[in-house]
């Protein structure tokens, strides 16, 4: 069994990929929320993966590492990925990996400015002088960040004016790459949006290929993350490491009968990398944990419907305006 612990809130991140794409998976993971991580004492085998680290207050983090360890004392045969307090976060990943020669670009707490904690939905206005940073920084009070950081800017355009997202999961010893988006914009977030048919057939050779899959490892390791997702472009032909998600969302959309692109292969990639892990097909759990993943399964698999039905129609509409009217370039 895969005990997934995460934040209860924050389990949508493997919602599609348990309720449409690979339903055989039910029977091999079970959420785990940090408010009930005590009952994996009750539990002789399986692997646990520790995720949404960056959301963990100080005393979280303390009281999980010492559960941790008790679970690694007392429990040999449960396996663990991730560490709540020895994998890094934003912020130490990325002064390392500056100060090891990977990254051209470093980090500084209180150039663009952005919270440590959770993902970043806006695009950060660059900011061009020190006055600036001033008004940024002096503004911080009305931006809710949770631990603000200042971030240089490190990314930059290809040979065709694009800037390129690169994305690619590590799962235990394996690893796949997820995506290779390209835009005019720095700012990288929406899945493929507005890609030419060159940047699709880029990002299809990407994911076929995992050509980076040898340089990352190392770079996982050091970050001492054996689950979760990196986002890094190549500047001068180096890498360039943005962040690594220790909960990404595997697949964002539940599947309607007007995509565009197939996204099962993703779907396939991931499940056969988590079934890989030890004991992820022994049945073995308690009713307490079995219950409470049952619970927060069926709170997904209620919005998730909604969502689905809400994406059919306006995917359907454009459908068909696209088919009377023509698709636009």
């Amino acid at each position: 069994m895969i005990f997934y612990v995460c934040h209860r809130l924050h389990a949508y991140t493997l919602a599609s990929l348990l309720l449409y794409f690979r339903t055989d998976l039910q029977g091999s993971v079970r959420f785990v929320p940090y408010d009930e991580r005590e009952h994996l004492l009750e539990i002789s085998r399986g692997t646990v993966l520790w995720t949404d680290l960056d959301r963990l207050s100080e005393a979280e983090i303390e009281a999980c590492s010492n559960l941790s360890q008790r679970m690694k004392s007392q429990q040999p045969d449960l396996f663990q990925l991730n560490h709540p307090r020895k994998s890094l976060q934003r912020f130490d990943l990325l002064r390392m990996l500056f100060a090891d020669g990977i990254n051209d670009f470093n980090v500084y707490r209180p150039v663009f400015l952005r919270d440590e904690t959770g993902a970043a939905y806006k695009v950060p206005p660059l900011l061009q002088s020190p006055v600036e940073l001033g008004q940024a920084l002096s503004d911080l009070g009305t931006m809710n960040f949770v631990r603000p950081m200042v971030v240089e800017f490190g990314a930059k355009a290809g040979a065709d004016g694009s800037y390129r997202k690169y994305s690619a999961y590590r799962i235990g010893a394996r690893s796949y790459a997820q995506h290779c988006f390209a835009s005019k914009e720095w700012f990288i977030k929406v899945q493929g949006g507005g890609m030419s048919r060159r940047h699709r057939v880029e990002h299809t050779a990407f994911v076929r290929d995992n050509p980076h899959a040898v340089e990352l490892m190392p770079i996982f390791e050091k970050a001492g993350i054996s689950y979760g997702r990196i986002d890094y472009t190549i500047v001068d032909g180096r890498i360039q490491v943005f962040e690594i998600n220790t909960n990404p969302t595997v697949l964002n959309d539940p599947p309607t009968p007007f995509d565009r692109y197939d996204s099962l292969p993703y779907a396939n990639m991931h499940a056969d990398a988590l079934a890989q892990l030890p004991y992820a097909n022994d049945p073995l759990s308690t009713p307490v944990i079995d219950e409470t993943h049952l619970q927060i399964l069926g709170r997904l698999k209620n919005k998730y419907r909604r969502r689905r039905m809400k994406l059919t129609v306006r995917k359907g509409f454009r459908s068909f305006r696209d088919a009377m009217f023509g698709a636009k370039p």
